[in-house]
């Protein structure tokens, strides 16, 4: 019974370890959302409208009524001392040392104050407002950007998971024509050299599925640090590029470009408006700002630290008034900033401008991109049928003699050739595709 227990423990553990590893394998959406909730850049612009709204609720709280509270005490160890002519008291042509006062004051109270009045913090509040939905915006550009981001680390993950996967095949063919020709060479049907041109061959494939190994390997830990995966978990792509190419929207081949559906340019939009309003915030400062204030104070003065005695009087003290302040003469400092918010004004439109247009010719390159790179793949994908016929062709003349063993290692070499640029035309057009999403607006 025991044993059986340990045995069932045994294949749960290796059952959640098999899981958990599992858990990681990813398609292209699912690394995108897992990106949206974990990449850096999109909790950085998270934080960021968090704490634009936070200023907005400052900004708003500097409006409503401010109240504090007050406590002091003062002890006079040598009370103030006042000079008073003698005649007061009489005695003409002397001067009397007088102290007024006590040792001992206390003093208590409650002050309020009310902003009635002011241009400056009516347009900051109007502005602090579109400043938050602008950090909004910015949500969504790092979402989009993310998205991108993560499209390409999948793609490329993707290709280079593949490019083992063709190299690994070629091996194993290469590999058996070895065996093969070893076998014919122990025969006498063919030269030591056709044994050691092969062999030399497959050491250069092996070295060669090294290499693409660790940069598949790479690519996996590009793609883990993109959706903010910790880079000491297992992450594994399940699509390959075929998969990839099917989920292109082929309707975006039809879609007109309209730079208002750039978040770029929204988010420039944005910009302006909340100049323009900075502009206005410069010309509210010219205008007089207007408060209500209310104090209320009781006061003690003993000549012991007696505060706590209840017989003893406080007085009280109790105020209220209103405090305008007028702007009068500045030295043109104000009529100088109102010029230079206007003046940034005009460049985010300017900015905007030529946004507009960069971004038309963005999609114009993508779309142009795209055109050629799927052309491309095409060539490459019949290259490399070609490339494999070729090869089969020429193992068969190799067996029979009539073909020597270097034909047969540059045919491979061909044929490797062209597999790795089948591999980058798929890449390519991935790429493309991203690009033109990303171009639209579509991502």
């Amino acid at each position: 019974m025991r044993y059986t227990l340990l045995f069932l423990a045994a294949c749960l553990i290796s059952s959640a370890s098999l899981w958990a590893q599992s858990s990681n394998s990813m398609t292209l959406v699912q690394a995108k959302a897992y990106a949206i909730e974990h990449a850096f850049q999109v909790k950085s612009a998270q934080n960021a409208a968090q704490t634009a709204k936070l200023q907005t609720d400052e900004l708003i709280a500097i409006g409503l009524p401010q109240i504090n509270g007050s406590v002091g005490y003062q002890n006079f160890i040598d009370r103030p001392t006042s000079i008073l002519p003698g005649e007061f008291f009489g005695l003409p042509g002397q001067n009397i040392a007088v102290q007024f006062g006590v040792p001992q004051t206390m003093t208590f109270g409650l002050s309020a104050s009310q902003l009635l009045f002011d241009g400056s913090w009516l347009i900051g509040l109007q502005a602090s407002k579109a400043y938050a939905a602008l950090q909004q915006k910015q949500i969504t550009k790092s979402e989009i950007d993310v998205k991108r981001a993560t499209e390409e680390a999948y793609q490329l993950a993707v290709i280079a998971k593949e490019s083992v996967t063709l190299l690994s095949s070629s091996r194993e063919i290469l590999a058996n024509t070895l065996e093969h020709t070893t076998a014919l060479n122990r025969e006498g049907f063919v030269e030591e050299q056709d044994v050691q041109q092969l062999t030399l061959s497959l050491n250069e494939l092996d070295n060669r599925i090294r290499s693409t190994q660790l940069q598949a390997k790479i690519a996996l830990d590009l793609l883990k640090f993109t959706i903010g995966m910790p880079m000491d978990e297992i992450i594994e792509v399940v699509e390959n590029s075929q998969q990839l190419l099917d989920l292109f929207n082929s309707q975006l081949l039809q879609t007109s470009f309209n730079s208002d559906n750039l978040i770029d340019n929204q988010i420039l939009r944005d910009g302006i408006a909340l100049q323009k309003l900075n502009v206005k915030n410069q010309q509210a400062r010219l205008l007089p700002n207007l408060a209500a204030y209310y104090n209320w104070q009781r006061q003690a003065q003993r000549q012991e630290f007696n505060f706590l005695d209840n017989d003893q009087d406080w007085y009280p003290t109790q105020i209220w008034g209103l405090s305008m302040n007028i702007p009068i003469l500045s030295g043109g400092a104000k009529n100088k900033a109102i010029q230079r918010a206007g003046v940034e004004v005009k460049k985010l439109e300017e900015t905007l401008t030529y946004s507009t247009n960069a971004s038309k010719l963005d999609y114009n390159n993508a779309l142009t991109e795209y055109t050629i790179a799927t052309q491309n793949l095409v060539q490459a994908k019949s290259s490399y049928d070609l490339a494999q016929d070729i090869l089969h062709k020429t193992e068969i003349k190799f067996e029979i003699g009539t073909v020597s063993s270097f034909e047969l290692s540059r045919q491979t070499s061909q044929l490797l050739q062209a597999q790795g640029n089948l591999v980058q035309a798929r890449l390519a057009v991935l790429n493309a595709q991203t690009k033109l999403s990303k171009s639209l607006n579509a991502l």
